[in-house]
């Protein structure tokens, strides 16, 4: 009989870490205006907004992608330890 080995929580750990990584992405597009008028010439502030706005259609699909990755991991979890407590009812002789 094979054996399956799931760590429930490695699963939900990684699934916060990709959480935090999608909200410090997405809190990254407010700090291109902190250096407005600081990097020099007025060129390079425009660089960097144009930067800015044209991976905002990339940084909408890694973000969606975090999310639901972040979120089947979590549940993924979730699910795992109500199938081993599920499994172990019938075992426990105190139930």
């Amino acid at each position: 009989m094979p054996d399956l080995v799931v760590n429930p929580d490695a699963l939900e750990t990684f699934g916060g870490q990709l959480e935090s990584i999608r909200t410090r992405m997405n809190a990254a597009r407010d700090w291109t205006h902190q250096f407005d008028g600081q990097l020099g010439a007025k060129e390079v502030d425009d660089a960097l907004h144009s930067f800015a706005s044209g991976w905002k259609d990339g940084r909408k699909e890694i973000d969606g992608s975090l999310q639901a990755l972040s979120e089947m991991l979590i549940n993924s979890a979730q699910n795992f330890r109500q199938a081993d407590l599920d499994l172990k009812k019938p075992l426990d002789p105190d139930d």
